[in-house]
């Protein structure tokens, strides 16, 4: 069987376990492979091919961290098809590279003011307003990109600022939770849904109802009207921290802010975990993190207290 047609057969198996996101994700990864190894047969792929491909993405100088899912999702493959009997690659033998831990990306309020006075709303575009409020909510809320993206339109309460969204990676323990914004993320968010109404009666009858859909399509692709994705996010900031000429101010660094804010403020990790929706403290510790000058200037408070008693 050639690996192209194993992966089909695999990632439909898959749809039944776990999210979409999770099986596109290692469907991209076994694809990737598969180019690599020219779409040979599957009992014909050896540990070679997998540390040559490897080897050959270290030179190209991607993350080591990327590695992990790629060859989780190899192991993942073979073990489905050993179970059945095919005599393929031993899955054990995919080497697995151990995490590398880095300081995470942290917001700050300077270049969340640049971000914002980047996106030309005077314009009237669709696209920056819309984006503006996914902005603007990301710093309010504290929420993962795909949590804000998955509300519909009428999840959002506008006057009494706030939502209930479902919490991603949820384990059960509390499967939704609210989020909360200020007045002037709420004036952005009010704006966005007068042109989101007026998009829907004029020129996108067809629009979903969620409430940040993409407004144009690329290629071939037919996406208007349909639910922004994770991607789609990534790339507007990424333009606009460009365009501010400040370093790349992913989703996630949003996230990290809110947590490390209500740590310098005075809460504690159970409000870190409360807000952000964390299962356990130990997921909030990673977001009260203290990094460079904040954190020397925490060590010295603490060191003369020290000397002084």
């Amino acid at each position: 069987m050639k690996l192209n047609e194993a992966i089909d057969k695999f990632s439909k198996w898959r749809t039944y376990q776990v999210k979409k996101g999770t099986v596109r994700g290692y469907d991209l990864n076994l694809r990737q492979f598969c180019l690599y190894v020219r779409n040979c047969d599957i009992d014909k792929v050896r540990l070679e091919d997998v540390t040559s491909w490897f080897s050959l993405l270290d030179v190209l100088h991607w993350q080591r961290n990327s590695f992990i899912p790629k060859a989780q999702a190899l192991r993942k493959l073979f073990e489905f098809y050993k179970m059945q009997g095919f005599t393929v690659l031993e899955p054990e033998l995919i080497p697995l590279p151990s995490r590398e831990y880095n300081i995470p990306r942290v917001a700050t309020q300077e270049n969340y003011r640049k971000l914002l006075s980047t996106i030309p709303v005077e314009r009237n575009d669709p696209r920056h307003l819309r984006n503006k409020a996914i902005i603007m909510l990301l710093w309010d809320t504290g929420a993962r990109n795909s949590e804000l993206l998955s509300l519909d339109e009428h999840d959002v309460d506008t006057v009494q600022m706030r939502a209930v969204i479902k919490t991603e990676k949820s384990k059960g323990r509390r499967p939704f939770r609210e989020i909360f914004w200020t007045e002037e993320t709420n004036k952005a968010l009010l704006t966005w849904l007068a042109k989101r109404d007026y998009l829907k009666k004029t020129k996108m009858p067809h629009m979903d109802e969620c409430l940040f859909p993409c407004i144009c399509s690329s290629g071939n692709l037919n996406l208007t009207g349909k639910r922004i994705t994770n991607k789609g996010v990534a790339e507007f900031l990424r333009r606009y921290s460009n365009r501010a000429k400040i370093p790349y101010m992913n989703a996630h660094s949003f996230r990290h802010h809110m947590g490390h804010d209500i740590i310098s403020q005075g809460g504690s990790s159970s409000d870190v975990m409360n807000i952000l929706g964390h299962a356990t403290l130990a997921s909030s510790s990673i977001y009260t993190m203290m990094t460079g000058k904040e954190l020397e200037d925490r060590y010295n408070i603490f060191k003369r207290r020290s000397s002084e008693s």
